[in-house]
Order: structure tokens, then sequence, then C-alpha cells
């Protein structure tokens, strides 16, 4: 077990003053589900998931509100929301490996188990918890940004296109498409100002703009933002529940 601990420590690049907080974080409930003798000495990592999202939210919003001081809130809510979702926390862990590192019930411990999407996510949150509680605030910082420093060029350009994200994130939820429909144009030729709005789940949403395109993409901003927040409030009532 400690050269497992030595070599993820090499792979992350930090050196822990607290081995047991690094063991932790790697700790899948799984395996105290199937060996609940281990609780008499040992904990799962979940407490360390809900602290290490707290901090990857909170380091994210920061340097997004700090490296683009132009953008305005609901472009930057739309950022966070790619850069800490499941996918991408997902690839952040894959990028170390993390999965080979975690200690797992023989059921989940097979290759497929250890590359999903969920698992390596839980892993990564779990990683930034024990980096806060061991080395600070700042040790934290250090490890996500260049993570986000990678990745957002990318994401700013899929969020360049509001209606494309909106129309994938429909047909993955809710199998539908987004109806949009033109609610008004109004003010003098020459300062036309077009709304449009958009219907999703039974819900609409409006935008306007200088032209009918940019009315359009106002409207999927804000259905996104509703969707995003609906799915947040989701997976925080989920977790509710487990606990």
């Amino acid at each position: 077990m400690n050269d497992q601990l030595t070599e993820l420590e090499r792979v992350i690049g930090i050196t822990f003053r607290d081995r047991a907080l690094l063991q932790t974080a790697f700790m899948h409930r799984s395996l105290f589900n199937e060996q609940p003798h281990l609780l008499n000495h040992l904990t799962d990592n979940e407490r360390l998931e809900f602290l290490g999202d707290s901090v990857l939210h909170f380091v994210t919003t920061t340097w997004l509100f700090e490296t683009f001081p132009d953008q305005d809130e609901a472009t930057l809510t739309n950022w966070r929301a790619a850069l800490v979702s499941t996918k991408g926390l997902a690839e952040c862990a894959a990028q170390f490996n993390l999965g080979q590192y975690a200690y797992l019930s023989r059921g989940e411990d097979n290759p497929g188990g250890r590359s999903r999407q969920k698992l390596l996510a839980d892993l990564f949150e779990a990683l930034v918890g024990a980096i806060y509680l061991d080395q600070g605030l700042e040790k934290a910082r250090a490890f996500i940004v260049p993570f986000w420093q990678a990745r957002i060029e990318q994401i700013i350009h899929i969020d360049l296109d509001p209606t494309t994200r909106l129309q994938e994130l429909m047909q993955a939820r809710f199998k539908q498409l987004p109806d949009y429909s033109m609610e008004e144009a109004r003010g003098p030729e020459h300062q036309r100002e077009y709304v449009m709005a958009v219907t999703v789940a039974g819900r609409k949403f409006t935008g306007s703009g200088s032209s009918k395109k940019e009315a359009k993409r106002a409207a999927a901003r804000k259905a996104l933002k509703a969707l995003e927040h609906d799915f947040t409030a989701t997976a925080i009532d989920a977790q509710d529940e487990r606990n």
C-alpha cells in the first residue's frame, strides 16, 4: 500500500504530509460494503468527495471570474458547468490514470469498473478535497487550474454555439428537439431588436438580439442555464437522499 501511495504522489506531483488523507481519497464505498470490518480503522472517500466538489466550484468560479472579466454571468456559469461536469472531471482523472489507484470491492475491481466516468470523477473530487486539507487552498488551486487552462479553449469553442449545445442536451435528456419561435420584432429598421423564444420540456425561454440568430442564441443560453441548474439541484437532492 505504501508503494502505491508513493507512486501516486509521484504521478500527481504532490507529497502529502498526512498520507492517510491520500489513502482515504481512493477508498471506494464498495470495498466497505463487501468488507464492513474495514470500517473499524478506515473511512470511505465520500466526505472528501463532498469537500472536493466545493473546492472545485470555488476555485473554478474565481479563476473564470478573474481570467474573463468581460464575460457575463450566464456565460461563466456555462463554462463552469462544462469544466466541473462528470465527463470533464473524469477526463482530468484519466490523465493520471487515477482509477488504477482506487481501493475497490472484488465486484468493482475490473478494467471496466476502474474506467467508469462516475468513479473517475468521484476520485478526482476526493483527491482535490484531500489536497485542500493537507496542503491548503493555494496548493489545491495550483493543482486544479492547469487542467482548466488546457481545456478552456475547447469549451469556449463549443459555447460559441449554444443552440447546438441545447439541441445535444435536449436529445440526450428528453429525446426531443428544442422548439424555436419568433416572438417580436421591435424598434426602427436601423435599430431592430428581435425576440425569439425556445420551448424546452414545456418551459419557454426568451432572448433578444440585433438579429434573429443572436436572439435565438440568447434564448438557448437561458434555457441551458435553467436546465443545468435543474440538473445540479437534482444531483444535490439525490446526494441528500443517499446521506
